[in-house]
Formats: C-alpha cells, structure tokens, sequence
C-alpha cells in the first residue's frame, strides 16, 4: 500500500538547475543572489523592501530587535500556533503574553487583546504577533485598529500563508513588519530559510546589520543569520510557480469542499474578504485522534496542525477556545504535486471512516 505523505516539498527539474548553476560557480554564500531574491520577493508584495535570513524563526527574532523589544516589555502571541514566535520573545528578554483563539476558530482573538492588555498593565506591551494560519488570513481589520489606537506595532507572521489575501492585499502588506518561512514543507521553500520585509528603511537597516556579525566597529550583539545564494536561487525558481502552486493547492481544496459536504465535519470557513490558498485543509472533528489512527491505517498521513497548544508546554492553564480546537483540528494531506488518484483516495477514505465512526459512535 502506497503511503500518502501529509505534507511534500514540490521539487523540480528547474528548482534543481539553479541550484547547481550557483553551485558550479563557487557562489556558496550571501551574495548578489541573495539581493536579487530580497527585491522579487518584497515586489510581490509590493513592500518596499526584503531582509532574507536562515529560518522564519531568524526572521522574527530580528523583526522584534529591529523595534527595539527587549528585557521589561511584552509581547502579545497566539497560543494556537508553534512555539517559534513565543520563542522568538524569548530570545529577546521580552515575556511572551499567551492569547487564545476565537470561538470555535483559529485566528486569534482580537476581542480579547485589550484583556491582556489590562491584566499585563505593570508590563509594557510593545508588539503583536499576529499568525495566519493554514494559508487563512486573519481579519486584519481588528488588529491594525488596536495598532494604531494604542501605538503598538504589529508583527505579521506570514510563516503558512504566503500568497494569501485580505481585502485584495496580500497578508504581509499590514504590519510594520512581517515575517515568511522557506522550510520544506511551507509554500516555497529554499529548505530553511526567512525572510521579513517592510516598508521602513531604518527597520530593514537595522534587520540587516543584525542578520551578521563579522566586520562591524563596535560590540553590539549581532547574528549569523545569512541565507546562501544557492538558497536564494531556489527562492526564485520556487516564487515564479507561486501563483501555480496556489492554483493547485485550491483545485484540491475546491475538490475536499465539494466532496466533503454533509458529513458531521466542520469545513474550512470561507470569506468573501479572504482569499485562503490552503497550506493545509483543517476540518474539524470531534473523536479527531481515532480518526488519524484510522487514515494511517489506510495509508494516509493526517496530522494534529498544531502540535499542541503553547500554553500547555509552557503554562499548563487552560485557554479554552484554543483547548477545544486543539482536540478538534484535524490537517488532510494537501499540496501541489498531491495527484487526482491520491485525492479521491483520501476523499474516499475521510468519508468511510466518519460514516463508520458515526455509526459506531452516535457521533463523529
């Protein structure tokens, strides 16, 4: 039986050419490459400019030293999300503050923003994460309003949904500054790899010079976060088939949706505000965990899309929204070279083993 992975780098013939044209010439680190992909990417977002570093981690550690966040201020993070941005607080001296979801949702709750803000009164708060997650934007509306009215930055972590759009912006053109990752398995990839862009010289002056250490004039603390320029060239070679890797990733999507329709599942949500570009096809479920074992059974890869909320790694008190989603969430594999065979396997499967759970259960 032929296992379908969740997730899958889509790597191809002209990805690995420019990587070996970079490779035959000795180009092996930060270089013209580097820039090159910096400008195409921040164009695409129509951004002013890029600062491409080693992880999407990297990424937002700089982005928070860039606004000078450090030891006495606090930063407002999601707890459904990974730990990189609670992390990436940490690694500034700045104390991550935990927020949980909306109800019944994933985004985080912008509602309940100003409740962290009078309860971490003694604390200065002076940045927001906000995540977009699963290749969905986050109403944007609601967090730019908190921004400007309260004077405190947001931070746009880009990680999953690059290409998306709210509003007919693309997610990343709204903070002061945002964030995207290049791992393997997110939209484009350079295998690790950041970047952040904004529309601030000083901020993309200050995120350069802190992106390397070497042949600097005094002892600020600064950081080997240097790209490569093979990593770039697949940057560029991965970002022309953005728009083609979007494409497929909502044909699939488009199929699930139309498939999946009157089983007791909740779908992803649509909005006539977002265009969602589906990093990962989350539905939810109640007996989620038995409905993973029983798809590996059949071959097929689902995951929990947070590993767990990170409020119980590190607090163990309860957020409740973001507990209920948690135990509800289920990722179906989804991703461009994800073949018609592979989906109606999947479709197929995801419907025997709800309906059979249904009517061993009373309830899925």
């Amino acid at each position: 039986m032929k296992v379908i992975p969740h997730s899958k780098p889509t790597i191809q013939e002209d990805d690995i050419k420019a990587v070996s044209a970079v490779l035959k010439r000795c180009l092996i680190s930060q270089g013209e490459g580097v820039e090159r992909f910096e400008k195409l990417f921040s164009k695409y977002h129509g951004i002013r400019g890029g600062v491409a570093v080693s992880s999407g981690t990297a990424a937002l550690h700089i982005a928070l030293l860039a606004l000078g966040i450090g030891k006495g201020d606090g930063v407002i993070v999601p707890t459904y999300a990974c730990i990189a941005p609670y992390n990436a607080v940490r690694y500034t001296g700045a104390t991550p503050v935990l927020a949980d979801t909306v109800k019944d949702g994933w985004a985080m709750d912008a509602e309940r923003i100003e409740d962290y803000l009078k309860r971490d009164s003694k604390r200065r708060v002076r940045a927001i994460i906000v995540v977009h997650l699963f290749g969905n934007p986050v109403n944007m509306d609601a967090f730019m309003e908190i921004s400007k009215r309260r004077s405190i930055p947001v931070i746009e972590d880009c990680a999953l949904s690059l290409g998306a759009e709210y509003k007919g912006k693309k997610v990343g053109a709204f903070g002061e500054i945002s964030i995207f990752s290049f791992y393997a398995t997110k939209v484009i990839t350079t295998g690790e790899g950041g970047m952040l862009i904004s529309n601030s010289r000083e901020i993309l002056d200050r995120a350069m010079d802190l992106r390397e250490y070497d042949e600097k004039k005094d002892d600020t603390l600064r950081f080997n976060y240097k790209m490569t320029d093979f990593q770039a060239a697949m940057g560029i070679s991965q970002l022309k088939k953005l728009p083609k890797f979007i494409e497929q990733r909502r044909r699939i999507a488009k199929n699930y949706l139309d498939k999946l329709q009157n089983l007791p599942l909740s779908l992803p949500d649509q909005s006539e505000h977002t265009k969602d570009i589906y990093h990962r096809f989350v539905v939810k479920i109640k007996n989620a965990d038995r409905f993973i074992d029983a798809m590996r059974r059949k071959g097929i890869t689902c995951k929990k899309p947070v590993f767990m909320p990170v409020h119980r790694i590190v607090e163990r008190r309860a957020l409740p929204n973001a507990e209920k989603i948690w135990k509800e969430a289920v990722s179906l594999p989804i991703y461009p070279s994800l073949d018609k065979d592979a989906v109606k396997r999947i479709i197929g499967c995801t419907k025997k083993i709800i309906e059979g759970m249904r009517i061993n259960v009373g309830s899925a």
